[in-house]
C-alpha cells in the first residue's frame, strides 16, 4: 500500500508540546504570583489594618470609660410604683396608642381616654384651657401627682438601667431600650403645670415643671441617640409649657441657654459612629456584624476571613475617620452656616462599602439647633416677663434682646406696644438658613402676649 501524503497544514507534535509547555509555564508563574500576592495581602493587609485601627480602639476605650453601666436606682423603682397610680405603665409603654390603663381607686377616667386630649393640649401653642375630660383626669389625680412631684424633687434623680456600652458597640441592632416610657409622664407633669397655673396654684405649677426638668436630666445622661431624641422632644414639651405659664424665672433663663444638650448629643453621635464601625468591621465574620455572635459565622466565612478582613477593617477605619471629621466640623462652627460639598470630608475612592453604609449627621444637627433656637426665644420671653414683673410693663428696649448666641447672624425682632401692655418677639426672617422653616406642628418662631399676672409666680419660687 502506498504511503499517505503528509498533511503540510497540520502542526507538528513538537509544536503542540511547545505550546503546552508554555501554557504550563505561564500557569505555574501565575499561581506563584497569585499565592504570593495573597500571602502579602494577608500579612501586610492585616498588619496595616491592625496599625490603623489602634487610634480607633483607643478613642473607643476612652469613650467607654466615661460611661460605666448603671443599674436602676431605688428612686426609679419608687417612681414606677407611683406612676402606676396615674394609669400609665412606663415599663410597657411603646407608644401613645397603647392601652396603658391600670385600675386605681381614684381614677374615674382611663388614661387612654384622655391620651389624645393630653397631647393636643400640649401641642396647642395658644390655649391654656384643657378639655373637660383632661381637667377631670388631672383633678382626680391631683393627690397622686403631688406625691410624684414630692418624690422627684426630694429624692435622688431617678435613673434606669443603662446598657453596657462596651458590649453594645459592634451590635447590628439597637438594644431594646424603652426610652419613650417616660414621655407620657412628662406630658402629664407639664399639662398639670399649665393647668395649675391657670387655676391659680403657682407652687404646684412650678413643682410640676421642675419635676419634669429633673426627670429629663436622667434621660440626657444616657449616651445613645434614642435617649437624646426623647430628651429633645421633652425639651420641646417644656418650652411650650413655659410659654403658656405666667412665669418669670431667672433659673429657667439659664437652663434654656445651656449647651449641655449639645455635648450629650455629640457624645451620642460618637457612640452611633462606633456602632456602625463595629458592624462594618465584623460584617464578613458574623451574621449582622455582631462581634459577640461568633458562633453564627459559617465555615466558609471563617476560611475567607483572613483574606477579606483587611478590606472590611480598612473600610471601617476610613468611614470612622470621615464621620469623626464631619462631627468636628459641624459642632465647631456656627450651626446656621451651611457647609459646602467641597468642604465636607469624603471617603476614600476605594471605600465602596463605606459609601453604601455612610450617613450624614446634618439632619440631626439641624433638629438640635432648631430646638436650641426655640429655647433661646423662650429665654428671651422669660427675660422680658421678668422686667415686666418688676416695672409693671414691658420695656421699650432691652440690651441684647435682638441677638442670638446660637447663630451669630440670626436676629430677633422685639415689638412692644407704646403703653408696654403687650409685646411681640419673633425670629427675624433675615439670614435664616434654608432648613429653618416653620412646619405644621413646630413650636412657633414668634410669640405675642399681653401683660399678665407675672409677679405671682415670680414670688413663689
Amino acid at each position: 500500500m502506498p504511503n499517505k501524503l503528509a498533511n503540510i497544514d497540520s502542526p507538528s507534535p513538537k509544536l503542540h508540546k511547545d505550546k503546552r509547555n508554555s501554557f504550563r509555564f505561564i500557569l505555574h508563574w501565575f499561581n506563584i504570583i497569585s499565592v504570593s500576592f495573597l500571602v502579602l495581602w494577608v500579612v501586610i493587609g492585616n498588619f496595616a489594618a491592625f496599625q490603623l485601627e489602634q487610634p480607633v480602639l483607643v478613642a473607643k476605650a476612652e469613650l467607654v470609660r466615661q460611661f460605666p453601666k448603671i443599674e436602676t436606682n431605688a428612686s426609679a423603682l419608687k417612681l414606677e410604683e407611683l406612676r402606676a397610680k396615674l394609669g400609665i405603665n412606663m415599663l410597657i409603654a411603646q407608644n401613645r396608642n397603647d392601652d396603658l390603663y391600670v385600675p386605681t381607686e381614684t381614677s374615674k377616667i382611663k388614661f387612654n381616654q384622655i391620651d389624645g386630649d393630653l397631647w393636643r393640649y400640649l401641642e396647642d401653642s395658644t390655649s391654656s384651657v384643657p378639655s373637660k375630660s383632661l381637667q377631670q383626669y388631672l383633678s382626680t389625680q391631683s393627690e397622686n401627682l403631688a406625691t410624684i412631684r414630692s418624690h422627684i424633687l426630694k429624692s435622688d434623680i431617678p435613673r434606669w438601667e443603662t446598657f453596657d456600652v462596651n458590649m453594645k458597640i459592634g451590635k447590628s441592632a439597637m438594644t431594646s431600650e424603652n426610652s419613650f416610657r417616660v414621655t407620657t409622664l412628662h406630658g402629664i407633669l407639664i399639662a398639670d403645670a399649665i393647668n395649675n397655673s391657670r387655676l391659680g396654684n403657682p407652687k404646684a405649677a412650678i413643682d410640676s415643671l421642675e419635676s419634669s426638668w429633673r426627670l429629663n436630666q436622667s434621660v440626657k445622661e444616657r449616651p445613645n441617640l434614642l435617649s437624646q431624641f426623647v430628651a429633645n422632644i421633652t425639651d420641646g414639651v417644656q418650652v411650650r409649657g413655659l410659654r403658656k405659664l405666667d412665669l418669670a424665672s431667672p433659673v429657667w433663663q439659664k437652663r434654656l441657654i445651656s449647651f449641655d444638650q449639645s455635648k450629650s448629643f455629640l457624645t451620642a453621635l460618637k457612640f452611633d459612629i462606633f456602632e456602625q464601625y463595629g458592624i462594618t468591621r465584623n460584617f464578613p465574620l458574623r451574621k449582622g456584624g455582631s462581634e459577640q455572635d461568633e458562633q453564627s459565622s459559617s465555615i466558609l466565612s471563617r476560611i475567607l476571613q483572613p483574606f477579606v478582613q483587611p478590606y472590611f477593617t480598612l473600610s471601617a477605619v476610613d468611614t470612622w475617620q470621615v464621620a469623626m471629621r464631619e462631627l468636628d466640623l459641624r459642632f465647631n462652627q456656627d450651626p446656621c452656616i451651611s457647609i459646602s460639598y467641597e468642604d465636607m470630608p469624603k471617603l476614600s475612592s476605594w471605600n465602596i462599602l463605606g459609601a453604601l453604609g455612610s450617613s450624614s449627621f446634618g439632619l440631626q444637627v439641624y433638629k438640635l439647633t432648631k430646638r436650641q433656637i426655640d429655647m433661646e426665644l423662650t429665654q428671651k420671653i422669660l427675660r422680658l416677663r421678668e422686667v415686666a414683673s418688676q416695672s409693671g410693663k414691658f420695656p421699650q428696649t432691652l440690651s441684647g434682646i435682638d441677638s442670638s448666641v446660637i447663630c451669630k447672624n440670626l436676629r430677633y425682632v422685639y415689638q412692644p406696644s407704646a403703653d408696654g401692655e403687650a409685646m411681640t418677639i419673633s425670629l427675624s426672617k433675615q439670614n435664616r438658613p434654608e432648613w429653618l422653616v416653620e412646619r405644621e406642628g413646630d413650636i412657633p418662631l414668634s410669640y405675642t402676649t399681653k401683660l399678665r399676672k407675672l409677679q405671682k409666680l415670680t414670688e413663689s419660687q
